[in-house]
């Protein structure tokens, strides 16, 4: 970054802004002066990453709660200029998407102008790390390039890290659409090099396999082999000393139970390790068994392609057609353990009190980008239902799922939920019709989830006992009257 610059990162999480922050701030030793802001979050996370020996000789530190953020931010032009000094070289600033709700692109445009006009009056540098539901920010800000310096972005990519630059400005000059491999290594990031992605020389020759199918019986359904570049295994066990051979063929495997997820992952990891970026690794559901966490899974395990169940023989074909002359993008993990721990669900499931919901979500909720999203939900009863009666049509089936009441609200933690399935999961969820018990749900972050305060809950609340209860057959929390379904009434009428 150049001096006089206002920079923008935005990221899905925060954990990867921590990590980029504190990189930012080790390299920053010959700094007499740095500042550093954070907004609905501590200063700890990201600072605990540096070593006691690094960073600026002095770096002074400024946050707010997420309670006044969003006016925090709102005066950021007028309060940064008066706490920096002539010696500060550096403002790093975190703060949530969130804290810019409400913000049209004229507001944000005139925002950035002026920062960017007092970072060039001062010839400091303005980084600005923003985390959350980016996904829509970043278009917003291109059209802002003559008030930045630069803008990037820093998401997940197939098991790894990857940090997009849309455009970026410095001494060496300017570049544009440009991405590059990131891995964590240790309490950092380093750039991966084009040579270390694929775990072999870039220069392999193409193998004279390329055009050879290694599959399981069971996935041509019976049928015989296709060709005589179809050759048929039976079973893992014997399809794995082919495989383990290979060098550019397509390997097809088989499951058909949820309980082969973590052998088949080890499995798909080990093949990807030993044999490189250039083998196609396809798994085709025989039953329907795997969730979406499952499917993430296995792709950053090195899996190519995953197809689903009742997928007709015909287009199985047409499928593997796609994944022919394509290397494997993804950043291979070295143990795909933790991994596999990370996209197990919590050994819990049902009705919990408050204090455990909060530390099962917050452990959950802030994963780095190799973890699976999930969605924390609070849920407003319609007025004249309490939250304990609407707990009777609640039906918890899966592993994982969490509920409890906080304030007179249904707080839902559903494990390796998209956002895309929240409406779905909630009408699976409730016997009656959530939207008739409810005024509809709000998506919570992690700030939310820390300033839950158990101690300061509905009394109702530390009456949910300690131990999950058994589902589906959600017990109440104390005897409450039925849900009465609402009455038509016309003008009129007397009620």
């Amino acid at each position: 970054m150049r001096g006089g610059g206002l920079y923008w990162v935005v990221a899905a999480g925060s954990a990867p802004t921590d990590l980029l922050g504190a990189g930012v701030l080790s390299t920053a030793a010959a700094l007499q002066d740095a500042v550093l802001v954070t907004l609905g979050r501590g200063a700890e996370p990201m600072l605990s990453l540096l070593a006691d020996d690094q960073g600026p000789a002095r770096l002074r530190l400024f946050q707010r709660s997420h309670h006044g953020m969003q006016q925090a931010l709102r005066g950021l032009p007028a309060d940064l200029p008066r706490v920096a000094s002539a010696a500060t070289g550096l403002s790093l600033v975190q703060f949530p998407v969130a804290a810019l709700d409400g913000w049209d692109d004229t507001r944000l445009a005139r925002w950035c102008e002026r920062l960017q006009r007092w970072a060039g009056q001062t010839g400091q540098i303005v980084l600005l790390l923003c985390h959350g539901e980016v996904a829509t920010l970043a278009p917003r800000l291109l059209p802002l390039n003559r008030a930045c310096a630069g803008v990037a972005q820093l998401h997940p990519h197939r098991g790894a890290l990857q940090l997009l630059l849309h455009y970026w400005s410095n001494s060496h000059g300017v570049v544009a659409q440009r991405s590059f491999g990131v891995l964590q290594e240790g309490t950092g990031l380093r750039h991966v090099a084009e040579a270390d992605t694929g775990g072999e020389a870039a220069s392999l020759a193409s193998g004279s396999d390329r055009d050879v199918f290694l599959a399981q019986a069971e996935v041509l359904e019976g049928a015989p082999p296709l060709s005589a570049a179809w050759r048929l295994y039976e079973g893992w066990a014997g399809l794995l000393p082919a495989a383990l051979q290979a060098r550019e063929a397509t390997v097809v495997l088989a499951i058909n139970e949820n309980a082969q997820v973590d052998a088949l992952a080890r499995l798909l990891h080990r093949l990807r390790r030993e044999r490189g970026t250039a083998l196609k690794l396809v798994v085709r559901e025989l039953q329907p068994c795997l969730r979406y966490a499952d499917e993430r899974l296995l792709m950053q395990c090195g899996c190519s392609l995953v197809v689903p169940a009742d997928t007709p023989l015909p287009r199985l074909l047409t499928l593997l057609e796609t994944v022919q002359r394509q290397r494997w993008q993804g950043q291979l993990a070295d143990d795909p353990e933790p991994l596999i721990r990370a996209h197990r669900p919590p050994s819990l499931s049902g009705l919990v009190n408050a204090a455990r919901f909060r530390q099962i979500a917050a452990e959950r909720i802030d994963q780095d980008g190799s973890a699976v999203e999930s969605a924390v939900l609070a849920l407003q009863p319609v007025a004249g239902l309490r939250a304990e009666q609407t707990l009777q049509q609640l039906r918890i089936r899966r592993q994982g799922d969490l509920a409890c009441v906080y304030r007179g609200q249904v707080r839902l933690f559903l494990f390796g939920c998209r956002r895309d399935a929240v409406e779905q999961a909630l009408g699976n969820l409730f016997r009656l019709p959530w939207r008739e018990l409810f005024d509809g749900y709000q998506r919570l972050a992690e700030y939310d989830i820390a300033a839950m305060n158990p101690s300061g809950s509905d009394p109702d609340v530390e009456l949910l006992p300690e131990a999950p209860v058994a589902l589906p057959a959600v017990a109440p929390v104390r005897e409450a009257p039925a849900v009465v379904a609402p009455k038509p009434l016309r003008l009129g009428d007397t009620a």
